[in-house]
């Protein structure tokens, strides 16, 4: 670690204290110890000056020793042999400096006096300096240790994005196969139509990240061609209609957070009829919230097809993982309608 007063203009401030310690200094020896004020103004400086520069060497005892509990004793003895040699170097250089620029007889009976003052002065200078390194000693590492938590609880949410993610790939791929698997004997044509619109959309979800976020009409894009999948096998059973104000599509959402609405919508609209099923997609803005909504028809007297409860599930935790919000999703059945509503948060920069 860097000195902490010799980087990013810290010495300015650290040069400023000690010329307000100079001036305080200079200021008492002239009014309490009758020095005139040049005398009291020089004396301040150098013996100031000379605790500054030994203020700057104390960060290394503090910088290179480890604070243990069990070594306080030593640390305690460590602090004081620095502070006597410091203050003794400190009080011995600065009489044989200020003596060859001072040559008075009164001042030099009177520097022989201040010799204890000089020596209390210095370990309250010692003591303070110290401290001040501790505490940033401190401070740096209570920001490494958020840094590093920050880093930790970054990859814990990646790790449970991509576990919520890998629910959704290898089901809606078990469910295609099936389809295609279907159709292979009595609809080759059709089969291979809808490998090709498979391939085309996991080459889309499979290269985006975890965490992406995309556009709103990239999104309704993969989804149209998801829907296109499954129209190969369900025919003019299943219909889709669109409603989009024009300013949301360049907002953005998490990649694939509408696949799972679909899915559930075919899953409990067209699996449990046999009539004609319409999906509506609607999407519009309030405030600095995008809101998606997806209604399906479905039949309230069918047996319902019982699942695991992913889809709904999977999009309910990504979006609290990544925007940190519960309640982002909102459902309900009305009058043989099922729907569910997404609240996305926008940023400035999504609108």
């Amino acid at each position: 670690m860097q000195h902490p007063f010799l980087k990013n203009r810290n010495f300015i401030p650290y040069l400023g204290t000690w010329l307000l310690v100079a001036f305080v200094f200079g200021f008492a020896l002239y009014n309490f110890y009758g020095l005139d004020w040049q005398t009291a103004l020089l004396d301040s400086l150098v013996f100031n000056a000379l605790f500054m520069g030994l203020g700057l060497a104390y960060w290394f005892n503090v910088r290179y020793s480890t604070f243990d509990k069990s070594q306080l004793v030593n640390q305690l003895v460590s602090h004081l042999a620095a502070a006597a040699i410091s203050i003794v170097v400190g009080v011995v250089v600065f009489k044989f400096i200020i003596l060859s620029l001072i040559h008075d007889e009164f001042y030099e009976e009177f520097l022989t006096s201040s010799v204890p003052l000089r020596g209390a002065l210095g370990v309250l200078y010692y003591a303070i300096v110290v401290l001040i390194y501790y505490l940033i000693l401190y401070y740096d590492d209570l920001n490494t240790r958020s840094k590093q938590q920050a880093q930790l609880e970054t990859m814990l949410k990646s790790s449970e994005l991509e576990m919520l993610k890998s629910q959704i790939n290898p089901h809606f791929i078990f469910n295609s196969l099936n389809s295609i698997s279907s159709l292979t004997l009595i609809a080759p044509d059709r089969a291979r139509e809808m490998v090709i619109k498979l391939s085309d959309f996991l080459r889309y979800s499979l290269g985006k990240e975890n965490d992406q976020m995309n556009t709103v009409e990239d999104e309704i894009n993969n989804i149209m061609l998801y829907l296109d999948i499954e129209r190969v096998r369900f025919g003019e059973r299943l219909r889709v209609e669109k409603e989009l104000s024009d300013e949301v599509k360049h907002n953005k959402l998490p990649n694939l957070i509408l696949q799972p609405l679909f899915e559930n919508a075919i899953k409990h609209g067209i699996y449990e009829s046999l009539g004609e099923i319409t999906i509506q997609l609607k999407a519009w803005r309030e405030g600095s919230l995008l809101k998606i909504q997806v209604s399906n028809e479905y039949d309230s007297e069918a047996v319902s097809r019982k699942g695991k409860g992913i889809g709904l599930k999977n999009v309910r935790e990504r979006l609290a993982l990544i925007y940190g919000v519960n309640q982002l999703v909102e459902v309900s059945k009305t009058d043989g309608i099922f729907t569910v509503r997404l609240d996305i948060p926008q940023t400035t920069a999504d609108s």
